[in-house]
């Protein structure tokens, strides 16, 4: 902390690691109130203001093995016991009281125009009595034991209330400077950003890339549709053209503060249908200074090819159901690539064939019957046994992108989201047969409550993962090999340094 007793500043490097601490990008860091012993960031401090709306939140916990020391004490009864010994204990609320002044004071300073929420204290609540979250609390001691708040009453009250509820400050941290994975490498490697703009959804990816693979920095998605209401050679709809739009310029904003040396924003099967497609495209790149284009459906084929099977061996057939097309995808042993791209996907299949909600056995029958007679002359050339040319018989079926690692993450019973669980999980044709009994008997609210599945993505998931079913079925495959890595990774490769 500086003598004058503000937090220290933020630099690219520690948004990097906050953004992994957090597991998403970190927005509006206005500093870093506390720092780990290896200097990593520990608590930091946020603006009054997000995104227009008051911020009652001053100050955050980010250091993981902290964040578990206090959820621990929580889970053991801690803001109860801290809230009943404030009421019994008059010198320990003085003792928090100053705390609590401070921080509104800290908040005030950098509040434009004064603080939106004066009569808020530490994460909220007006004062110690009603606090709801120990991991607020714990920020804010920290903080003022750190010095981060002006005159010496902070920290000593801070000291007092510290040692009266929480784990003794030495065993907060860990003892590996284990925050190091997410901190950028120096001399910076090739750091690149891949920007996919879907029919469904735009998603990030900040990697850096060395000895041909794309290293994770950073990975995010939005669901936006895109592709909403669109009919071929129609125009994009101007909410939909909207909601990109801000999705896009926030994740270049993410992709610049995160280091990226290039960035590359790229559309798809909207992109291309859409009349004024290209357009949005190009005004994007223009907008805001990265390169831009509109992919075709071989190019398209050929970047998810080559990042589904980054990982995986041998000569799989990659599929790949996007929200207005679906691509088949093989691998030739020369190093050509052989794809189908099909006018089927989740959102079209959705908008062409369901209309009730949830939806008709006969309107299910409709989409699977769709897919498969699409998909049904296919297996000659995708299937397990199809060997042709330099195109050797598929070894397995590999799935890619949002519809297939979202039913990986139900099939999985996941609470949330985990990459690292659903990277390279198989999941079987029964499995995925429960899966779409399970979605189709549910209304789009109940499926979006499902904490594998986003709010955009619940009224099309059925659609979708009644493609998938057709599509191992109609090829010969009883398992697909669910891949993180997919058309991002691909794009990382195209614009590596």
């Amino acid at each position: 902390m500086s003598a004058g007793g503000t937090s220290s500043p933020v630099s690219e490097a520690d948004l990097v690691v906050v953004s992994g601490q957090l597991g998403r990008t970190a927005r509006d860091v206005t500093g870093i109130a506390v720092r780990c012993p290896y200097g990593r960031p520990a608590v930091i401090e946020s603006a009054p203001i997000l995104a227009g709306k008051p911020n009652p939140n001053l100050l955050y916990l980010t250091c993981p093995t902290a964040t578990v020391a206090i959820s621990t004490a929580e889970a053991a009864g801690g803001v109860k016991r801290f809230k009943a010994a404030v009421h019994e204990d008059s010198e320990l609320r003085r003792a928090l009281y100053e705390v609590v002044d401070a921080y509104k004071r800290r908040r005030a300073e950098l509040a434009p125009g004064g603080d939106p929420r004066p009569e808020a204290g530490i994460g909220g609540p007006a004062g110690p009595e009603k606090a709801s979250c120990m991991h607020a609390y714990a920020a804010a001691l920290l903080a003022a034991l750190a010095g981060n708040f002006r005159g010496e009453a902070p920290a000593r009250a801070a000291a007092e209330a510290w040692d009266r509820f929480l784990p003794a400050r030495e065993s907060l941290w860990c003892t590996d400077d284990r925050c190091a994975r997410w901190a950028p490498a120096d001399p910076a490697p090739c750091r690149v950003a891949a920007v996919d703009v879907g029919t469904i959804s735009v998603r990030l990816l900040v990697a850096d890339v060395a000895d041909g693979r794309p290293e994770q920095v950073f990975r995010e998605a939005e669901i936006t549709r895109l592709g909403e209401g669109l009919r071929a050679g129609g125009p994009l709809l101007p909410a939909a053209r909207e909601r990109t739009a801000a999705a896009v310029a926030r994740f270049v904003g993410d992709a610049r503060a995160l280091g990226a040396g290039r960035i590359l924003v790229a559309g798809t099967s909207a992109c291309r249908d859409a009349a004024d497609g290209r357009e949005f495209i190009r005004t994007l790149g223009t907008d805001h200074r990265a390169d831009a284009v509109v992919l075709s459906g071989q190019e398209e084929a050929s970047l998810a090819y080559a990042g589904a099977t980054l990982d995986v061996a041998d000569h799989p057939v990659v599929l790949d159901v996007g929200g207005g097309s679906t691509e088949l995808i093989r691998g030739g042993a020369d190093g050509s690539v052989e794809a189908e791209s099909l006018a089927l996907g989740a959102s079209r299949g959705t908008e062409r064939w369901i209309h009730s909600d949830p939806p008709s056995p006969e309107e299910l029958e409709a989409v699977f019957g769709d897919a498969t007679s699409l998909l049904a002359a296919l297996e000659a050339r995708f299937g397990p046994a199809a060997s042709i040319g330099s195109f050797p018989g598929a070894s397995r079926l590999v799935g890619v992108a949002g519809t297939v690692t979202t039913l990986a993450c139900l099939d999985a019973g996941l609470s949330a989201y985990d990459a690292e669980v659903i990277h390279l999980r198989t999941l079987t044709l029964d499995s995925l047969d429960r899966l779409v009994s399970f979605l189709a008997g549910m209304t789009t609210s109940q499926r979006a409550a499902l904490p594998c599945v986003q709010t955009g993505r619940a009224p099309v998931i059925v659609a979708g993962a009644l493609i998938v079913k057709a599509a191992m079925q109609a090829l010969g495959f009883t398992e697909l090999t669910v891949s993180e890595r997919d058309i991002l990774d691909g794009l990382a490769l195209s614009a590596a340094c």
